[in-house]
C-alpha cells in the first residue's frame, strides 16, 4: 500500500464546534491521495461524539484517522503527538478552526514531482468565525472570507537569508519562512528533524519553532502566490483573543508556557506569555538545538520594545529580560531599547494613518460574507477561485 500523497495534521482540544467543520471540510474534496490526522485532548469528549454519531456523514471515511489522547498536554505536546501519526509523503498542519484549499493537494503533488522540500504561502485567504471579535470593529467581521484582490504564481527563497531577516526581526511573526504550520512539507525532512532534537517541535509555539527549524535545514523553498489553506479566526483561538488584547497573563497561569517555566524559560525573553514572548521563546529554544551560534543574531532590542509597548503592566518582567540580554550580549541596551520603541510608535501611527484612508471595517479588502462555518467558506473559496482560474502550477 502506497504512503497519501498528503497528511493534513489537526490537533484539538476542547473546540469541537471549529473542529468538526474543519474535518468536514478537508474531506469534501474527493482526493483518495488525502489523510486527515486528528489528535483530541479534549476533556469534554464532544468531537468524539460527533464523530461516531450515526448521522456524521464522513465517520467511516478510510481517510480519516482519529485519535483521542486522556492523558495530561499541553499545545506542543498536543502538535508533535499528531505530527508523529502524519504518514504522507507530505505534511500540512493547521489549527482546528481552518482548512486548505485544493491548491494545497496540487502543490504537494507537484513538491513531490520535482522533489521539493517545502511549499510555503505568502498570500492567504482568510475565514472570521461568527463569534470572532476585535476591538476596534467588534463583530464586524464575523461570517466573512477575506480573498485576496490578486493572486500569482510565487518564487523561490532561500531560507538562510530569510532566517536572517526574522532574526531581525525578533521571530515576531513566520511570514517569508519555510512554513510547516499552513505550509507544504516533506515528511523526511520533518523526521530527520525528530531524529536530531526527539521532537519535532520545541517551545512553546509550534509554528515558529517549525518554521526556524525548517529555516536552519533547508536550502531554497517554494513561496506560493495562491493560498494553500484557510486560516480561520474564531473567538475561541489565540487570534481571537489577541485581537481583543486578553491573551496575554504570566506564564503560569497558561498551561501552554507552564510547563516551559518549570523547564527554564529562555534568557532574555520576558517571563510573561503573549504573542510576542511566546513566539521568541520558541524560535529561540528551537534555534538553540541547530544553530546556537545564531542566537546572539537575535534583536532582543526590538523584542522588549514592543513588548515595553504593549505591555506595560508587565514592565518589572521587562526590565528583568532587559538585564538578562544586555549580559548576554556585553552591552547596555537602555538606549538602543529606547530609540527602538520610538521607531515603533511612528510605525503604529503610519499604520494608523493608511488604515484611516479606507475607512471600512473590510480596509479595501474583498471578501464574502455570510458563512457560518469553515465549511461553508472552504466551499464558497473553491467556487470562486475554480471560476477565476486560479490555481496553482509554477511550471
Amino acid at each position: 500500500m502506497t504512503d497519501p500523497l498528503l497528511s493534513v495534521v489537526v490537533p484539538t482540544h476542547n473546540r469541537s464546534g471549529y473542529a468538526i467543520s474543519c474535518i468536514e471540510a478537508i474531506l469534501a474534496f474527493p482526493e483518495p491521495g488525502l489523510e486527515v490526522i486528528v489528535t483530541d485532548t479534549s476533556t469534554d469528549f464532544a468531537l468524539q461524539g460527533m464523530l461516531e454519531a450515526q448521522d456524521c456523514s464522513f465517520r467511516d471515511d478510510p481517510r480519516l484517522h482519529y485519535v483521542k489522547i486522556n492523558e495530561a498536554s499541553n499545545l506542543t505536546k498536543n502538535h508533535n503527538a499528531a505530527m508523529e501519526l502524519a504518514t504522507g509523503s507530505y505534511v500540512c498542519l493547521i489549527g482546528d478552526d481552518d482548512c486548505i484549499t485544493h491548491d494545497a493537494i496540487e502543490a504537494a503533488r507537484w513538491a513531490q514531482t520535482n522533489n521539493v522540500p517545502v511549499v510555503s504561502q505568502d498570500i492567504f485567504t482568510t475565514y472570521a468565525w461568527p463569534d470572532f471579535r476585535t476591538r476596534l470593529v467588534r463583530g464586524g467581521h464575523a461570517g466573512r472570507l477575506y480573498i485576496p484582490r490578486k493572486m500569482g504564481v510565487g518564487r523561490w527563497r532561500d531560507a538562510a537569508a530569510d532566517l536572517g531577516e526574522a532574526l531581525a526581526r525578533s521571530f515576531q511573526g513566520t511570514d517569508h519562512m519555510p512554513r510547516c504550520y499552513h505550509g507544504i512539507v516533506q515528511r523526511e525532512i520533518l523526521t530527520e528533524i525528530r531524529s536530531e532534537t526527539g521532537t519535532f517541535f520545541t517551545g512553546s509555539s509550534p509554528d515558529m519553532s517549525g518554521a526556524v527549524a525548517l529555516a536552519c535545514r533547508v536550502g531554497k523553498y517554494f513561496e506560493s502566490d495562491i493560498p494553500l489553506t484557510i486560516p480561520g479566526v474564531s473567538g475561541g483561538s489565540n487570534s481571537g483573543r489577541s485581537a481583543m488584547n486578553t491573551h496575554k497573563g504570566s506564564l503560569s497561569s497558561d498551561k501552554q508556557t507552564s510547563d516551559f517555566e518549570n523547564a527554564g524559560w529562555v534568557e532574555g525573553v520576558p517571563k510573561f506569555f503573549s504573542v510576542e514572548t511566546v513566539w521568541a521563546h520558541a524560535g529561540l529554544a528551537t534555534l538553540e538545538k541547530f544553530a546556537p551560534s545564531h542566537v546572539d543574531c537575535f534583536n532582543f532590542v526590538r523584542l522588549l520594545a514592543l513588548c515595553g509597548l504593549r505591555h506595560p503592566e508587565f514592565s518589572r518582567e521587562v526590565d528583568e529580560a532587559t538585564a538578562e540580554a544586555a549580559q548576554r550580549l556585553g552591552r547596555d541596551l537602555t538606549h538602543s531599547i529606547a530609540k527602538e520603541r520610538k521607531k515603533l510608535r511612528l510605525e503604529r501611527m503610519s499604520t494608523l494613518a493608511k488604515r484611516l484612508t479606507i475607512p471600512t471595517i473590510s480596509g479595501g479588502r474583498k471578501y464574502l460574507s455570510g458563512k457560518k462555518n469553515i465549511a461553508e467558506a472552504s466551499e464558497a473559496y473553491y467556487r470562486y477561485s475554480t471560476d477565476l482560474g486560479y490555481h496553482f502550477n509554477p511550471d
